[in-house]
């Protein structure tokens, strides 16, 4: 299965101990032995996990494959990704301002430094405030 799949052999055990994917039986050598029915739905996991669903939403995204209609279980499918499309943006626009936070905090830190140990006035020590001014006024830091 994992061969099959391409998901690791652990992967595949978790979802069954989870309870995504029914267990499996065991052959003669000890082997599990899975159905069509589980290489179709973990590729479905698979690709919930590829839009980086969580374990509950992934759940009832299976149950509602395996138990409804289709126009249903995309209906749901369609909410459950506009929430995490949405998660999705509102943790790039966290990145962004992070991005441009470090990006001042690296433009400080390369100007020149203030002579003597660092205080609350260099750059060292002021890269998450607004702009430091040294105590002399003149450089900022």
């Amino acid at each position: 299965m994992a061969e099959r799949t391409g998901l690791p052999a652990s992967t595949i055990r978790y979802y069954e101990s989870a309870g995504l994917i029914e267990p499996a039986e065991r052959g003669s050598n000890g082997y599990r032995i899975y159905g069509e029915d589980e290489v179709e739905r973990l590729a479905f996991i698979a690709g919930a996990k590829r839009l980086n669903l969580g374990l509950a939403d992934v759940r009832q995204l299976v149950a509602a494959r395996e138990s409804d209609l289709c126009e249903h279980v995309q209906r749901d499918m369609r909410a459950v990704v506009a929430a995490r499309l949405a998660d999705t943006r509102a943790q790039i626009a966290e990145l962004m301002r992070l991005a441009d936070e470090l990006q001042r905090a690296q433009d400080r830190l390369s100007r020149p430094a203030v002579g003597g140990a660092c205080s609350d006035a260099c750059a060292c020590t002021a890269i998450t405030g607004g702009e430091a001014v040294h105590p002399s006024g003149a450089l900022p830091c």
